[in-house]
């Protein structure tokens, strides 16, 4: 029996796709993920695959947060 474990790239995206949003702090605190830019953006083909879109907003802190939202949901705030 082999045990596998999650990478980096997948526990942000099944965290993304439970509906929470994340900053590089949380990113980072929750995964160990220094750069969740890069990792957005190597995960960002992954979740349109599987019908979501990554939307970013700025938290309280003026921080860059980051979302996936479904597809059919999507307004205007989704990225192409």
């Amino acid at each position: 029996m082999s045990i596998t474990s999650m990478t980096k790239q997948d526990k942000v995206m099944n965290y993304l796709t439970k509906g929470k949003t994340l900053s590089q702090d949380s990113a980072y605190s929750l995964f160990d993920v220094g750069n969740l830019r890069a990792t957005i953006s190597d995960i960002k083909p992954t979740l349109r695959s599987q019908g979501f879109s990554i939307v970013t907003s700025t938290g309280r802190n003026g921080e860059t947060r980051y979302a996936a939202v479904a597809r059919k949901s999507c307004r205007k705030t989704c990225s192409k």
